[in-house]
């Protein structure tokens, strides 16, 4: 994904597990690895458009389909998604894969992950090189 792209991933499964209902709160690990080193404190940015539905293209905001692909000026794009953070990217680190945790509450059943590449080089394309991995914390109830 070249420098100032973006990116839908697909709408997820439920979120709401049918013993422990909704997440208080989502762990993210958001793994990106650049094609050529970044500059220092440049970044990719990472939204999720929630959605209460789980067909793929309804109730999703900002117009989002809920299937992977670009997603074309992502500015306008990002006004209406909820910002989950920013990996700040190290030049040290190469073209080696860089992490950041984030937390996010949700407030829908559903999420739509997008990722805007405002690191100033493209990122590696190689499978498994660039994810989003989103786990789930439910609030124990007391018997």
């Amino acid at each position: 994904m070249a420098n100032g792209a973006a990116r839908q991933g697909g709408k997820s499964a439920t979120l709401v597990d049918g013993t422990k209902g909704m997440p208080e709160l989502l762990e993210i690990l958001f793994l990106i690895t650049m094609d050529v080193a970044a500059a220092n404190g440049t970044q990719v940015e990472l939204y999720f458009g929630e959605s209460d539905s789980a067909t793929v293209g309804t109730d999703n905001p900002s117009i989002l389909t809920g299937v992977d692909g670009a997603l074309a000026t992502p500015a306008e794009y990002k006004l209406q998604l909820d910002f989950v953070g920013a990996l700040n990217l190290s030049n040290a680190r190469g073209t080696s894969q860089q992490a950041q945790r984030f937390r996010y509450y949700p407030t829908c059943p559903h999420i739509i992950p997008v990722v805007v590449n405002r690191g100033g080089q493209a990122l590696d394309n190689v499978a498994n090189s660039c994810e989003v991995r989103v786990t789930p914390y439910y609030r124990k109830i007391q018997d």
